[in-house]
């Protein structure tokens, strides 16, 4: 199917007072916003109860899958099942036209490699079935073929605002059982959750540990924790691939003054980041050249072996990354770190800061722990990135490389775990309960997108049951009882053995 063209006017006519209510405005195809044909997937109100591939399967649809909002599939861990055949969990992935696959580059993304399910409004292709990059064929589905009302009546009914979190009839089963505890029933279940996440990822940095180290496992925690969504395994294995002590060899000859830049040229360079095509700074204004310019010299005088790492393979663009957030920012900033702990690292600083706060307990309480070793994070530069989102790219005025909020949540997920480790290796009991103390009266932590799903799945957006979340602690718990529950969900709640259910 052709898609259409249209001016302006087309599209959006003028409308006199006497018709602006009275008459819905034309339906065109280019009008039809993506995430209506998410709605009408997501929304069993809306599905359709009967579908079709284009190749004549009938469709049963157990579970959607969750919304997402970041880079990848639109929707994560669906489960479907074809009459002839068994049920099947992967991503689905949305278009209004079936073209949208190839367009999108999605055939070329690995990312895409767990789609088990393409669906879209408008068919404009041949074939029945699209190619994933890992060349598996994965089956399409045209809703417009099955739709029993137009799509005007669509429009009018879906408020698209209310997606994904504030349509009531997904509320899991799990909301229903909360509604009728106590709250402290319901805060027992969120701290022993959050107390859980905290346990298992000290587990899972025990066995790194045997390996390589506290001091490197706090380098390669840290800079996973930096990570956005989505390149957190990139991260971690960049920190794998070049430890904390080559890189402070690599820097230990480099006068004071430059090492941050010299630390950046180092990051940036093994993530594959720096332009290795001096040609290329000739279209760049002047501060972003004289910038490319020195990181590459500084690259070009690190050891081959090291240059020899470098990844020219990872894709580090997504969509939805605040200015702020990008990996470029965040790496630059865990440069910094590197260049100021000279001589030291990052896990020695919180040692010692630790004990300073342990011993100054009965003045301090735990909760300032938290701020404190926060401002680690938060070491002088004069770095480049500090107005720049990418190269070349400003953002409206000069921000920390990594912000407050972003540093406590690294306390949380990897500066705590790591040091709780160090607590159980030294049989510091006291110390133990110091640090525990501490993540239990840590505050709140900005919100992700499956903290706003479990706000809405679990909690149902309940402000009685909200007002329990007081803290970093129940919000480890929401995503631990997420990981735990939800993130096995068949469909519909089924076969979930909730707590207290």
């Amino acid at each position: 199917m052709p898609h259409p063209a249209m001016s302006w006017h087309t599209l959006y006519p003028t409308m006199s007072a006497s018709t602006w209510v009275a008459e819905a405005p034309a339906t065109w195809h280019r009008t039809i916003p993506e995430k209506l044909v998410r709605c009408l997937w997501f929304d069993q109100r809306w599905r359709p109860s009967s579908l079709r591939t284009l190749d004549g399967r009938e469709v049963i649809v157990h579970s959607p899958g969750r919304w997402n909002l970041q880079a990848g599939p639109d929707f994560q861990q669906a489960s479907i099942a074809f009459v002839d055949g068994i049920r099947q969990r992967g991503d689905v992935e949305i278009h209004r036209y079936a073209s949208g696959w190839t367009a999108h580059r999605h055939h070329l993304d690995a990312r895409y490699n767990n789609v088990i399910l393409h669906v879209f409004l408008w068919n404009d292709r041949q074939a029945p079935e699209v190619r994933r990059a890992d060349g598996q064929l994965v089956p399409q589905v045209a809703l417009e073929l099955f739709l029993p009302r137009p799509l005007a009546a669509y429009q009018a009914d879906i408020v698209l605002e209310d997606y994904p979190y504030k349509t009531a009839h997904v509320h899991g089963r799990c909301y229903e059982t909360l509604q009728q505890r106590a709250p402290q029933e319901v805060c027992e279940v969120l701290d022993r959750a959050g107390d859980t996440r905290l346990q298992q990822r000290v587990w899972r940095w025990s066995h790194r540990e045997g390996e390589v180290g506290l001091m490197q496992v706090m380098y390669e925690a840290v800079l996973r924790a930096l990570g956005s969504t989505g390149h957190r395994q990139h991260f971690q294995a960049l920190a794998r691939t070049v430890s904390w002590d080559e890189l402070q060899r690599c820097l230990g000859s480099i006068p004071l003054q430059d090492r941050g830049l010299a630390a950046e040229a180092l990051l940036l360079g093994l993530a594959g980041m720096v332009p290795s095509n001096t040609c290329t700074c000739g279209t760049m204004e002047a501060e972003t050249r004289q910038y490319v310019m020195a990181l590459q010299g500084y690259w070009r005088t690190f050891p081959a072996a090291l240059q020899q790492c470098a990844w020219h393979d990872v894709n580090w663009r997504q969509p939805n990354v605040r200015p702020a957030n990008t990996p470029e920012r965040r790496l630059a900033g865990m440069a910094q770190i590197l260049a100021h702990y000279d001589g030291t690292s990052l896990f020695d600083a919180a040692v010692a800061l630790c004990h300073t706060s342990y011993r100054q307990s009965a003045v301090r309480p735990a909760r300032t722990l938290v701020h404190s070793l926060a401002r680690l994070l938060h070491v002088p530069t004069r770095s480049y990135w500090t107005r720049r989102a990418r190269l070349g790219g400003r953002i409206s005025k000069g921000q920390r490389l990594i912000g407050t909020q972003r540093a406590r949540t690294v306390v949380v997920d990897a500066i705590l775990p790591v040091l709780m480790l160090y607590a159980q290796h030294g049989t510091d009991a006291a110390l133990r309960e110091h640090l525990l103390a501490c993540y239990h009266t840590a505050p709140l932590l900005p919100d992700n997108h499956l903290l706003r799903y479990m706000h809405h799945r679990m909690l149902g957006n309940d402000p009685a049951l909200l007002g329990l979340v007081t803290g970093a602690r129940q919000q480890q718990g929401l995503l631990q009882l997420f990981t735990d529950f939800c993130g096995n969900d068949e469909g519909n709640c089924q076969g979930c053995d909730f707590p207290l259910a």
